[in-house]
């Protein structure tokens, strides 16, 4: 591979090399590969000491697996390492062009730059990401085929990260049961504030997630102990995020947090339902490792 520094240079600013209009500083270089493993460690000794390795959520508009490496050095660019499933758009780009430098281009939403037939070059339609909607650049120079621009959003949670969780309060009540009317269980502020004055012990809690210090999701649990065997497990009792901000990592922040109050109770597991009207959901959870088992929860209606 080319020195990590010299790659950079050779992109950061000024027009592109087909003549269309400027673009944006890259914020990052990425790396489309089909080996995640062998990339990271190659990627790794370029960077050199002082990486940053943080995992990001799948990417829906590009069906890939994201990783993000950054250096203490502010003039290095963060990378991205995209591991594309098999049936994923980066997957069928990757078959035609090979593995290579990608997502170096970063710009807002209201980017509509057309496509440029002379060289080859189409975007794909817009489609939400991790952070923001997301576009691939098909075709282009052979140095850098694949080619992505996301929200300043993703710009913030590439950065920086702006999600944090909290124990809910009286005061998120409204927005707590906006959430959950759209998920479909109608729910007043008063309602809200009452069922939270139930759920204030350590083993009952609510937590909330907000970024920007808007608040966009919540998680509810509970820790019991079970009889037939020794030991406490979690349920997860309600999972809700704002439906314009998923895929954004916020659901696998609320259930990471979920996960540190279960091992700080001594749990011996957490537990979700996942009905099958959401696969969507579903598929969040068996990425977090979450296995299906074969029990069936029988009910009578009191």
């Amino acid at each position: 591979m080319r020195p990590l520094g010299e790659i950079w240079a050779g992109i950061a600013g000024g027009p592109e090399a087909d003549g269309a209009s400027p673009v944006v500083r890259p914020l990052a270089l990425g790396w489309a590969t089909v080996e995640l493993d062998r990339a990271t460690s190659e990627l790794g000794s370029l960077i050199g000491e002082g990486q940053i390795a943080r995992s990001a959520p799948r990417s829906a508009a590009l069906g890939a697996a994201c990783q993000m490496f950054g250096t203490d050095d502010p003039e290095m660019p963060w990378v991205v390492l995209l591991e594309p499933d098999t049936e994923g758009r980066l997957a069928a780009t990757l078959a035609r062009h090979g593995e290579g430098w990608a997502a170096a281009w970063w710009s807002g939403a209201d980017d509509a730059r057309p496509a440029t037939p002379a060289a080859r070059i189409a975007w794909s339609p817009p489609r939400p990401g991790p952070f923001g909607p997301e576009r691939l650049l098909l075709g282009g120079p052979t140095t850098g085929p694949h080619r992505l621009t996301a929200t300043p959003a993703t710009i913030r949670a590439m950065t920086d990260s702006q999600i944090s969780i909290r124990a809910a309060a009286a005061g998120d009540a409204e927005a707590i049961a906006s959430l959950f009317t759209d998920e479909g269980y109608p729910a007043g502020s008063s309602d809200i504030v009452e069922r939270l004055s139930r759920f204030t012990s350590t083993e009952s809690r609510v937590l909330v997630a907000e970024l920007d210090g808007t608040l966009l999701g919540f998680l509810a649990l509970h820790a019991m102990p079970r009889f037939e065997h020794d030991d406490t497990i979690v349920r997860i009792l309600a999972l809700v995020v704002d439906a314009g901000a998923r895929e954004r990592g916020i659901g696998r922040s609320l259930m990471g947090e979920a996960e540190s109050i279960g091992r700080e109770l001594g749990a011996a597991f957490v537990e979700i339902t996942a009905g099958h009207h959401r696969p969507e959901a579903r598929h969040l959870y068996e990425t977090l490792g979450y296995d299906a088992n074969v029990a069936a929860y029988l009910r009578k209606k009191l």
